[in-house]
Formats: C-alpha cells, structure tokens, sequence
C-alpha cells in the first residue's frame, strides 16, 4: 500500500461546522477547498485542524498581535505528523509560522490559496508592507483562483519572474460535483418571475434597488442585517430579506428565480479581490442565467460563455439598460442555463479542482518523500 501525502489544512475560520454539514448534505463540499474530493483519492489524506481549542492562547494572540495564535501552536506541535501544510485564508492565521519559516526553523511545505489582495495599498512603502510581503513570501506555492489575480500578487510581492513561474499556479475553483445534482428542481414556475441577489458586505443592494425602481420585474434580495441596504422606500417590486435564511433554501429560490444578480460595489470591484466568484459558482452549478458587475479578478467570462451579462457601467442607468436588455431575451434564459450546466460538468466543479490542487500538492511533496 502506497504512502499518502498527508496534509493539514489550517483556516481562519472554522471548518468544523461545515464539514460537519456537509456530512448531512446541508452544504457543498467545495467550501472545504477541495478536503472532500482529494480525501477520497489514494493519495491523500487531509485533516482539518480543530479550529479553536485553547482561547487563552487566542487571548494572547491579540496582545501580541498574532491573531488566531492557538492554532498556529498546536499546528507547530504537530508538524512531524504532516507533509504539507494548506492554509485557504493564510492572511490572518498564519505569521508565527510564516516568521519562523523565515528564521529556517520550519521546512515544511506550505501551500495557500490566493483569492484575495494580500496587500492593501502595494505602492505604499512602509514597515507594514515589508512585513507583510516578507511573510507572503514564504510559502512554498499559491494556487491563485484568477490570471489577473496572479499576476497582480506577483508583483504586490515583487517576485522575480523565475520564481514566480515556480511557485504561483492558476487554478479553477468549482462548485460541488455531486451536490448540485440532487437537488429537486421546482416542479413548476414560480407563479411571478423574478431575479434574485444575495451577498454581504461587497454587494451594492442601494443601486441594484435603484435600477430595479423603474423596471416591471420583481426583485427579492438576501442579506443581512448589517448589510441590509439603506434606501428611505422601497418600490414596490423589491423585497429585502435580511433573515437567516438556510442555504439549501436558498438554492430553492435561486432554482424559482429567472436569473441571478451579482452587483459588486463601484469602490471594491477593481481592489484585487474575486468578489462574487462564489455566488456566481452556484449559478452555473444550478443552470441559472447570471447577470454581473464586470471585473477583472473573475476568470470567467460570462458574455463569451453565453449564460449572461456583464454591467460595465455600474450605475443605476447602467444596470437598468443591461436589465432591461436581459429580460426582453427571456426566451434565451433556457439556452444560458444549458450552456451554465455544461460549464459545471466539463470545467468548474470540485472535482477539477481537487485534481488540479493534487498536481500543486505533489509539485512540491512527491509521493514517497520523507517526512519534514
């Protein structure tokens, strides 16, 4: 029997709970980053590390500015145990390791995901920013969700090109292989169509209400309480739902509605961050036609793909024109769902994922190699 690569995956926020729904198949499984899908290979074996154990540590942690200190030192006390260690949101959990891999006191691989700047303000010299690229810079490879992702990290971290062409990977993060098609599709159309938009803090519910003032369509829109929008009244045909609302019931809605509406605000859409990237996964899992904020931090180009619209003038003039322009072509809204679903099957789902993570994990920890 083979060995397996063993991996500890580390996040910074807890993955406890949503493993455990999705053993209940109250979630996807992608939202583990691929634990699931390489899991069931022969080749790996990955263990989510307990997300909190010792809150005094944490305590600690804070004083000293070293966020989420207790997982960092439990993860240190178990590193003979692991090949590699994967951190899908390295920025707030992982500085005492990314310091003492500096020092040469850590020789583990570390492998993290980038779907997110890593430097706020990059042209900004200051003591923060060395700190911050000298930390960035020690991990072993970055599996980046997006090309222009990529290459804005690459120069965020001021890399050499020769080692940034070995350590940065482009990989496709997809929705759940086998989640998606389970689900019940709704036995008839809902009796009113609408369109739908959920999110939370980078969703721009203010203009997406504006655009939808002056339209004859229905809007139903998912947030919460701290990002509800805050418009004085509401037209008539919007809805605001700031609820805890399951997701499985979410999808429900998201399979009723005519198309779904991913609005990012004007201010974060061109900050280095795949803004969206998640909700519109589900559209396409789904079959479910997208209309969208154009950036230039999500691969997938949803206009050449045929399963909806891109807003480049993200005002509420522009949204209503591409609105208006989505729903006169409602008799495309099949074709845009067949064309999503087949995205689903043959290029963004967790399977591919899992697949192309497995060629990035064993880049640089191949199969028999000793442990660090």
């Amino acid at each position: 029997m083979k060995k397996k690569i063993k991996i500890l995956l580390v996040n910074s926020y807890s993955f406890d709970t949503i493993y455990e729904n999705w053993k209940k198949n109250a979630n996807p499984s992608h939202y583990l980053m691929g634990k699931i899908e390489l899991d069931q290979t022969d080749e790996f074996e990955v263990t989510l590390l307990q997300h909190e154990k010792y809150k005094w540590l944490n305590r600690i942690g804070s004083f000293l500015k070293l966020p989420l200190l207790d997982q960092q030192v439990r993860t240190l006390f178990q590193l003979r145990k692991y090949d590699i260690l994967y951190f899908p949101y390295p920025m707030s959990n992982s500085r005492l390791i990314t310091t003492l891999k500096s020092l040469g006191l850590i020789s583990t691989p570390i492998v993290v995901l980038v779907h997110q700047r890593v430097i706020d303000n990059p042209n900004k010299r200051s003591f923060s920013n060395w700190l911050a690229r000298k930390s960035y810079q020690q991990f072993n490879a970055y599996a980046c969700f997006s090309k222009n992702l990529l290459e804005k990290t690459v120069a965020d971290l001021e890399l050499s090109t020769k080692e940034a062409a070995k350590k940065f990977f482009h990989i496709r993060w997809g929705a759940d292989h086998v989640f998606y098609q389970h689900l019940k599709q709704p036995l008839q159309p809902a009796q009113e169509k609408f369109a739908i938009c959920a999110g939370t803090q980078d969703r721009d519910f203010n203009l997406i209400i504006e655009a939808f003032r002056h339209l004859d369509y229905r809007l139903k829109i998912y947030c919460t309480p701290a990002t509800a929008p805050q418009v004085d009244v509401l037209p008539p045909n919007v809805t605001v739902d700031t609820s805890w609302v399951p997701y499985t019931q979410l999808l429900e809605e998201y399979m009723n509605s005519s198309f779904i509406i991913i609005p990012i605000k004007e201010e974060v859409k061109n900050k280095g961050n795949t803004y969206g990237l998640t909700v519109l996964l589900d559209a396409i899992a789904l079959g479910i036609p997208a209309v969208m904020t154009y950036h230039p931090y999500v691969d997938i180009d949803i206009e050449k793909e045929n399963i909806g619209k891109f807003v480049t003038n993200n005002t509420p003039r522009g949204w209503r024109e591409v609105l208006t322009d989505m729903i006169s072509k409602e008799e495309q809204f099949p074709i845009m769902g067949a064309n999503a679903k087949n995205l689903y099957k043959t290029k963004y789902n967790s399977l591919i994922f899992s697949q192309e993570m497995a060629q990035l994990f064993k880049s640089v920890c191949p199969l028999g190699g000793r442990r660090h």
